[in-house]
C-alpha cells in the first residue's frame, strides 16, 4: 500500500500544568438535539461581551469547553478566551484550569468542515484507544476542550484537543 493512504498515528503528549489558567466567557445547557441553536445564540451573546473582557492573554485563545452528559442527555458548553485574571465584569462566567496534568492532541484539518471530523476521530482515538490503558481517568465534569489560537488561522489550520486527567486510583 501507498504510505500516503495510511493515517497517521494519533500522539497523546500528557503536559502538566504548574499554574492555574483562566478562561472568561458565556456557557449554557444544552443537549444533542438542541446543540447547534443553542451553541449560535451563545456564541453570538459572547461576541458581544468580549471586548469588555479584563486582561485577555498574550498570546490569546478562545477555549470551548464540552462538560460531561449527565444522565438525561444534557451538558455544559462554556466558549470564552483566556484570561490573566479571574477578576470579570458582571454576568461573564469565569471557569478555571488548575494545576495539573492534560492531555494534549494536536487537531489539523484542511477545510472548516473537516473539522469536525478531524475532531470525532481524535476524540474516538481518546477515548477508546488511549485513555484505557493510560493510567489516567478524565476529571470529573468535563469531556474535552478545544483551544482555538492563532494556529486555527493560517494556511495549515489546526486546534489543540485538551484532557484534563487525574490518575487512576488503582
Amino acid at each position: 500500500m501507498f504510505p500516503f493512504f495510511k493515517k497517521k498515528a494519533i500522539a497523546v503528549p500528557v503536559e502538566t500544568y504548574e499554574e492555574s489558567r483562566f478562561v472568561a466567557g458565556l456557557e449554557t445547557a444544552t443537549a444533542k438535539k438542541t446543540y447547534k441553536n443553542d451553541v449560535r445564540a451563545l456564541q453570538k451573546k459572547f461576541y458581544e461581551v468580549r471586548k469588555d473582557l479584563r486582561r485577555r492573554s498574550d498570546p490569546s485563545g478562545t477555549l470551548v469547553v464540552f462538560g460531561q452528559e449527565d444522565g438525561a442527555g444534557r451538558f455544559r458548553y462554556f466558549v470564552g478566551d483566556l484570561v490573566d485574571t479571574p477578576d470579570q465584569p458582571e454576568g461573564v462566567v469565569v471557569t478555571e484550569l488548575p494545576p495539573g496534568d492534560y492531555a494534549e492532541i494536536h487537531v489539523k484539518f484542511s477545510t472548516p468542515s473537516g473539522l469536525a471530523m478531524s475532531v470525532t476521530r481524535a476524540k474516538q482515538f481518546f477515548m477508546e484507544k488511549w485513555l484505557p490503558g493510560s493510567g489516567y481517568a478524565l476529571r470529573d465534569g468535563v469531556e474535552s476542550m478545544e483551544l482555538y489560537d492563532q494556529r486555527s488561522n493560517i494556511q495549515l489550520p489546526s486546534i489543540e484537543l485538551m484532557f484534563p486527567l487525574q490518575k487512576n486510583e488503582d
